[in-house]
């Protein structure tokens, strides 16, 4: 039977900024593999994430490439060098807190993607996010558009590397460093 997998990435995070995620994602989830890619982090944090059973795995570098765009190269290639997962749930690290087993609700979805809950138009960092990763052309024709959210998406194995593929090349050589929610949601 094929595993599931909760993965996110992480740079410069404390255990204690990490222990909500973890021991949220642990507990909701106790069968499923859960790992953490990493950029700079103490051997004290790899240490104990080793302890309670999360699998970590080095962050791949690419010069110039800012860390939330590289997260989503290193999910990839994770998730092309272990291919026996069946479901996964990718998630930011720092903001997100499992309350129940996320897998439950995915039952066969090839992606599922979670919705800011508003339209670009209407929420200011995200309207100008568009605009300065993709320009007036793309932001005149994604306005009107619901925001998904980047940070907070699963779905079939094989979908969501493909996202995170797609994400990366995507998102790289942008005007912006910071466009992965803008280039997630043209992708959509």
């Amino acid at each position: 039977m094929a595993k599931n997998l909760i993965i996110g990435g992480f740079t410069n995070y404390s255990i204690n900024e990490l222990k909500p995620w973890v021991l949220s994602a642990k507990e909701v989830a106790p069968n499923d593999d859960v790992v953490l890619v990493y950029g700079n982090a103490s051997q004290q944090t790899l240490n104990w994430l080793t302890e309670v059973g999360v699998k970590i795995a080095p962050m791949i570098n690419v010069p110039n490439v800012p860390i939330h765009v590289l997260r989503f190269l290193s999910l990839y290639e994770f998730l092309h060098q272990n291919n026996d997962y069946d479901r996964v749930v990718v998630t930011d690290v720092k903001d997100v807190y499992f309350q129940a087993d996320p897998f439950g609700p995915m039952a066969m979805s090839k992606l599922v993607i979670a919705s800011e809950g508003l339209k670009y138009k209407d929420e200011s960092w995200g309207n100008e996010n568009l605009y300065q990763s993709y320009g007036p052309y793309v932001w005149d024709r994604f306005k009107e558009n619901e925001i998904f959210n980047v940070g907070t998406f699963g779905g079939q194995a094989e979908y969501v590397k493909d996202m995170c593929f797609n994400i990366f090349t995507n998102a790289t050589n942008r005007p912006i460093p910071i466009c992965d929610q803008a280039v997630f949601n043209v992708l959509i």
